[in-house]
């Protein structure tokens, strides 16, 4: 059985970027339904990407559209060969499961890696939900990010080296800070504290700079939740690419700060 796809060019573009921002942090990338969800390379983090959107027919048929791609950094330069072009996108159902992207021009085909080959494999919801419990009577805060902070927060810590920012909580506010790791560079990233529903004293939270390192489009809708009586925070970031929502969840101790 085959099933093509018209991307389009706009809709193929999001693909590209939804795929650019997964190449550095995840071998491979495995689609069910039209959504991604699935850790990082480094366990740090799980993304979320509803593509449903784009990988779609025009038809009243509903397609499920599921697929894996493996070593993700290589082919996404093939694909990135058919930016600019109205691409169609086949899958073509078998053992094994080919799937094609094709313009007017050129075709790439390749082969489906079936789910023991895959390094980065999806996550159901449940799955997702057992390990991210999110209550809104446990938020810590929520901020929203702008599009100049990440890009700044992306560059400051690409120069400065470091993989993580600190958000430091001093009473009932909270900031947003980076150092080097020998400590003779500083960043602070919000000009005034950020109010907090808890009173949290003396303590800051370590987060994954991959939530501010991705492509995208509007503002990122920062959550922190506290996990239940732990010294751990969860950590939930929101925003978009065209029609596609992007979720990241990531995790953070809570340590007290050195005297």
């Amino acid at each position: 059985m085959s099933r093509i796809l018209n991307l389009g060019e706009e809709n193929y573009i999001n693909f590209i970027r939804c795929l650019t921002n997964l190449k550095d942090v995840c071998n491979d990338v495995d689609i069910k339904e039209g959504v991604v969800r699935q850790r990082s390379n480094d366990k740090t983090s799980v993304f979320e990407m509803n593509m449903s959107s784009i990988l779609k027919d025009d038809s009243d048929d509903i397609f499920d559209i599921s697929f894996a791609i493996s070593d993700v950094g290589k082919k996404l330069d093939l694909l990135k060969t058919f930016v600019g072009q109205e691409v169609n996108f086949e899958i073509i159902d078998g053992e094994p499961q080919f799937f094609v992207f094709s313009d007017q021009y050129s075709s790439l085909k390749f082969v489906s890696p079936t789910s023991q080959f895959v390094d980065n494999k999806y996550m159901t919801v449940e799955e997702l939900d057992k390990i991210f419990v999110l209550n809104e009577e446990d938020l810590i805060l929520e901020y929203e990010i702008s599009n100049l902070l990440t890009d700044r927060i992306k560059i400051i810590t690409q120069s400065f080296n470091t993989a993580a920012i600190q958000v430091n909580f001093l009473g009932e506010g909270a900031s947003i800070t980076a150092a080097t790791q020998a400590r003779d560079q500083f960043a602070k990233f919000t000009s005034e504290n950020i109010i907090t529903n808890a009173v949290i004293d003396g303590c800051s939270a370590n987060l994954s700079t991959i939530p501010f390192g991705i492509d995208h489009d509007n503002v990122v809708a920062f959550k922190m939740f506290k996990e239940g009586d732990k010294d751990i925070s969860l950590n939930r970031f929101e925003t978009d690419i065209g029609d596609v929502s992007m979720t990241i969840f990531t995790r953070s101790a809570i340590v007290q700060d050195e005297e």
